[in-house]
């Protein structure tokens, strides 16, 4: 509980400086605690001394969340518990809510993705640079598809694919192994692993598609979990799979390369799974592009068990429901 009192010394917090009150006060903030119905943060910092009582239990909560989330998510939650001068939360959040993945311009690539770049139109893969540093940003290169991964919600932002006719005919002989596994080159802390899944009632989701690995190297890069989002299973068996099997008709009809961007969106409350905390995305994308004819189009799909495949989006409302412009610079019809 938090409740002020009256004539009482200064909180040995308050002898902290402005960053101690608001790690105190956003404690308080992210706990849910109530100071006083309709007080201001400020007024609280600047006027009423506030003793804060909190039972153990949820002090260790505290504490496993912070390890869990890391220092940005315990500076993130400073900040807005000194920004805020509204009225106090009364629930406990699962985390802050997600920042928006890219700015509505980002920059062209330099040295991300340097050993895959063939995996982008015209070789030009996009930049780190602009994204939110909360999202913690890594770029993967897989044999046959580039990985922009999330250490924060320990999943894919964005895998990007290039499919033409010679590689989804390899792929036709190529055996599905089935042999998920943690991916290796990711920090222990930001990675999902097996654990994770087991038993969240979700599919360990492909975004780029085991049936399009040219490769046993490829077949293999697909199933890190790098690759996988927490994915409704009834979305992945019914409309996700129809989605990638009408890519590969396409693309083995046309006349040179296909990129295919597959992505996930975190929008409303977030939800986890696991002890490690891997984020179940509210929807999932795919944009493909030609680069023959230049025609791109999208669907963007709720991840839930009654999705269903609609109209494909142009790119232009792609990019509005998305904020992805991942095909900036290019020419697109």
């Amino acid at each position: 509980m938090v409740r002020s009192k009256k004539n009482k010394a200064v909180a040995p917090w308050r002898r902290w400086g402005g960053f101690g009150s608001g790690v105190v006060l956003g404690l308080a903030v992210g706990l849910g605690l109530v100071l006083t119905p309709g007080a201001t943060l400020t007024e609280r910092l600047s006027g009423i001394p506030v003793e804060i009582d909190i039972p153990a239990p949820v002090v260790g909560a505290w504490v496993r969340h912070v390890q869990r989330h890391g220092p940005d998510w315990l500076q993130q939650l400073t900040d807005w518990g000194l920004e805020q001068g509204a009225k106090l939360p009364t629930s406990v959040p699962a985390s802050l809510p997600l920042p928006s993945p890219v700015p509505a311009q980002p920059a062209r690539a330099s040295d991300h993705f340097a050993a895959c770049r063939d995996q982008f139109p015209a070789q030009q893969p996009l930049s780190l640079e602009h994204l939110d540093r909360q999202w913690s940003a890594h770029a993967l290169c897989a044999d046959a598809f580039a990985v922009l991964y999330s250490g924060r919600t320990k999943t894919p932002l964005l895998v990007v694919e290039r499919l033409n006719r010679t590689r989804l005919q390899q792929a036709q002989g190529q055996e599905r192994t089935d042999q998920f596994y943690p991916d290796p080159r990711l920090p222990g802390p930001q990675r999902a692993e097996l654990a994770d899944y087991r038993g969240s009632g979700f599919d360990r989701g492909h975004l780029a598609a085991a049936a399009n690995q040219p490769t046993p190297a490829a077949m293999h890069d697909s199933f890190a979990l790098s690759n996988m989002v927490p994915q409704d299973p009834t979305h992945n068996r019914q409309p996700w799979a129809k989605l990638e099997g009408d890519i590969r008709k396409y693309a083995l009809r046309a006349s040179g390369d296909v990129f295919v961007y597959t992505g996930a969106l975190y929008e409303g409350p977030p939800l986890t799974i696991g002890t490690n905390g891997v984020h179940v995305p509210s929807h999932l994308f795919k944009l493909v592009y030609d680069a023959t004819t230049h025609r791109a189009w999208a669907h963007v799909l709720p991840n839930s068990a009654d999705a269903q495949l609609g109209r494909p989006l142009d790119y232009p409302s792609f990019v509005q429901r998305t904020r992805w412009p991942v095909l900036a610079g290019l020419p697109v019809r």
